[in-house]
Formats: structure tokens, C-alpha cells, sequence
């Protein structure tokens, strides 16, 4: 009797695991390629797009939807392959490089905006009505991002996906008399990007692919 309930467990087992290596294989495989920076008298910070790439890729995973091809590995098969795939896809690069990275669609865009502006008002310090005024010093940094996205069906070259996002979020400090405090943060990435590639991903998920 023992006997037989394991046996049942273990093809029980075998069953769970065929089914999910197959639901598995169903799912499309993608490639994030490198995103274009378009973004005019801005910047686009040293190893950005691969930062960008890196958390689509993450959260692409995550969404269960697609098998995703990691950055390494892409661009060893881009480099094997003598490809060089960035920003705008034309559909007979697409299907091209469809066929020679083996995945069913292509994740590419370019980032449209992506800086800062800063404002500083100083008033000095100086002496009035018998009394000493301290100077009063005003800061605000204002971070804006913005980025497009595209999902490319391989086989066709057709555009299945697009969308676009924008985020901005602002710091300010006060200082009188060089005393005082605010918020001064140059982490634009975690700022403003990433909230802009978590937009783009929800949307996609969201598509009707």
C-alpha cells in the first residue's frame, strides 16, 4: 500500500514537472536591445542603457510572459553573430535578427529625455537695523526622464507594441546664515528612469500579445 502511494507521488511529480517544462517552452523568447539615446542637451549617464536593459530584462522575467534572453548573453550572440542592433529596427533587421539570435520578438526604443534643471537663489548676509541678517540660500533640482519602447514580432518584422513614458520628480534645500538642510539627490536612475521602464513594462503586460 505504502508502495503504491509513492509510486502515485512520484508520476504525480514527473507529471508537474513535464507540464511545467512545457508551459515553459510555450512562452515566447524576447531579446532587450540596447535603447538610442535621443535626448537633446541632456545626459544620459556612463553604462545608462545597460543599466535600462538590465531592469527591463528583470522585470520581463518576472512577468512570467517571456523567456528572456540576459544582456551577457546577447551580446556574445550579437558579437558571434556580427550583429550590431541598437534604437530603430528597420523589419528586415528585425527578421534577420530574429532568425540568427533565435527569439520571437525584439524589445528596442530610445530615450527621449532624460536630465536635470536646477535653480539656486542666494540672498547675502549683511547688516540692518542694528541687527545682523543672515543670507538665505535656495536650491531645486527638477530630474525628468522620459522613454519610448517598441515590441517587434521577429518573424514579420511588425510592431505588435509601442508606448511611451515620462517621469520627473523634484529636491529643494533651504540654508540661512549656512545652516540647514533639504533634500539633495543626484540618483536620477532609481528616481526617475526606473519608475519610466516599470510604466513601459506594466503597459506591455497589459498588451494583447
Amino acid at each position: 500500500m505504502r508502495k503504491s502511494v509513492v509510486v502515485t507521488l512520484c508520476c504525480a511529480l514527473v507529471l508537474a514537472v513535464v507540464a511545467m517544462a512545457e508551459a515553459a517552452s510555450d512562452r515566447p523568447r524576447i531579446a532587450v536591445i540596447e535603447f538610442k539615446s535621443k535626448a537633446e542637451n541632456q545626459w544620459w549617464y556612463h553604462n545608462g542603457s545597460a543599466a535600462a536593459q538590465d531592469v527591463f530584462v528583470t522585470e520581463l522575467v518576472k512577468s512570467g510572459r517571456f523567456r528572456v534572453v540576459e544582456r551577457e548573453q546577447l551580446a556574445a550572440l550579437m558579437q558571434e553573430k556580427n550583429l550590431a542592433l541598437s534604437g530603430d529596427i528597420d523589419p528586415s533587421t528585425a527578421v534577420r535578427a530574429g532568425k540568427l539570435l533565435g527569439v520571437d520578438y525584439l524589445l528596442t526604443g530610445s530615450v527621449t529625455e532624460y536630465g536635470v534643471s536646477e535653480t539656486n537663489v542666494n540672498t547675502p548676509g549683511g547688516f540692518g537695523r542694528g541687527r545682523y541678517i543672515p543670507g538665505v540660500s535656495v536650491g531645486k533640482k527638477n530630474f525628468v526622464a522620459a522613454m519610448n519602447a517598441r515590441l517587434i514580432e521577429t518573424e514579420t518584422g511588425e510592431i505588435l507594441w509601442a508606448d511611451e513614458a515620462r517621469g520627473e520628480e523634484g529636491s529643494s534645500r533651504v540654508h540661512v546664515g549656512g545652516f540647514g538642510g533639504g533634500v539633495d539627490d543626484d540618483r536620477m536612475f532609481d528616481k526617475v528612469m526606473k519608475p519610466v521602464i516599470l510604466q513601459l513594462v506594466a503597459s506591455l503586460k497589459a498588451a494583447d500579445i
